[in-house]
């Protein structure tokens, strides 16, 4: 059995322009930083609490509190929920195609999120994703990507009772292209943001998708 593994906003959600100005207007309100960088290649963490800890830290020279963490991320959800739901797209096909894969008996699916698991879960449930029974690890898991991405990965191997002969992730950044291979993971990537080896605008030939798997 093959594994195959997807981020979440930006490679199955449309969702990176409204997670941007949500993140933005949380900084400000509740960490009260109103200029700081918002180039999110620019952080040592591409994640919801990495990038956050490291503004506090860079532009107030403090660490975050638990206190302080949680009403960020509450805030965060808050802002989420305030959005229109047609902000919430999933990316053409992205659907079926990830249906497809839960549906067979070829592959098990788990799902990672640099986000909170209540921001992910939302953007995912708004956008027309059902993703009952699905492995999930965000941000709420841990700060650094490739942990999180490991976390989905032992959660899969836990349901399904099962090692995997292959790894597949598929992302949309350039951090998600250095965490794969960090981790040795065959990559695939969505979207125009990157170029990479195999890669696709969207899940709309999804024979083509399948046949790199």
């Amino acid at each position: 059995m093959k594994v195959v593994i997807f981020d979440i906003e930006g490679t199955l959600t449309e969702t990176n322009a409204v997670d941007s100005d949500c993140f933005i207007r949380s900084v400000g309100e509740v960490l009260g930083i109103k200029d700081f960088e918002t180039d999110w290649s620019q952080y040592q963490f591409v994640t919801d609490s990495g990038v956050a800890q490291e503004i506090s830290q860079r532009y107030c020279d403090r660490p975050m509190s638990g206190a302080l963490t949680k009403a960020f991320h509450e805030h965060l959800v808050t802002e989420l929920r305030g959005q229109p739901k047609s902000m919430f797209q999933a990316i053409p096909g992205a659907i079926d195609f990830l249906n497809s894969l839960v549906k067979s008996r070829n592959y098990a699916v788990a799902l990672t999120s640099g986000a909170h698991e209540a921001s992910a879960r939302y953007k995912l449930e708004t956008a027309g994703f059902e993703i009952a029974g699905l492995p999930l690890a965000s941000s709420s898991d841990a700060v650094v990507q490739e942990h999180i991405m490991l976390q989905a990965l032992d959660r899969a191997a836990r349901i399904h009772q099962a090692s995997f002969s292959e790894i597949y992730y598929f992302g949309d950044a350039s951090w998600d292209i250095e965490a794969s291979r960090n981790l040795g993971w065959k990559f695939i990537g969505i979207g125009s943001k990157i170029k990479t080896d195999l890669q696709f605008d969207d899940y709309t030939d999804p024979l083509a998708i399948q046949s790199c798997l």
